[in-house]
């Protein structure tokens, strides 16, 4: 199982959001390319929240709809699963805070912001408990997410071989 956690830039490309697209036509090949080899698509909730914002900031009250149309549409396609990707991460808990309060500073050093960091804690919970993997990566547009794929084993198989 191949799996692929989505970005913010994605979904902005997705979306074609004015001024965050560049990369449309390339990541809708991307995503016919997941879809046709059957990865799995992970949707952070991060995400919602981080795309709503980014809508609520077009300028053309017009184009805002649209997309804003275009992306409750996708909200309730992933609610009631019909959407090609899955929710994950739904809440922080006690750890996922501690993680953040943990990696704030230096991850804003680097100017990488909440939503971010808690896409990366979804990632690596995913990992931990998620044993059959091929392989497994945040799909971004951002060169700071870009570093988050991995091969894996799983973890039942490494039992039979060994």
């Amino acid at each position: 199982m191949n799996v692929r956690f989505i970005d913010t830039s994605v979904m902005l490309n997705l979306l074609e959001v004015p001024d965050r697209c560049s990369d449309a036509k390339q990541v809708k090949e991307q995503l016919k390319d997941a879809l046709d080899a059957r990865e799995v698509l992970i949707l952070p909730l991060a995400v919602i929240i981080e795309t709503g914002n980014h809508i609520a900031h077009i300028s053309n009250g017009t184009v805002r709809r649209s997309i804003a149309v275009k992306f409750g549409e996708y909200i309730r396609k992933t609610a009631e699963e019909e959407a090609p990707w899955k929710l994950y991460g739904k809440e922080l808990d006690k750890e996922g805070l501690l993680y953040l309060a943990e990696h704030i500073v230096e991850n804003a050093q680097q100017k990488i912001g909440v939503g971010d960091m808690s896409i990366i804690y979804a990632y690596e919970q995913f990992k931990e408990k998620v044993p059959a993997i091929g392989t497994i990566m945040i799909w971004s547009t951002d060169t700071h997410l870009q570093g988050y794929c991995e091969k894996k084993v799983s973890v039942s198989m490494r039992r039979r071989r060994g």
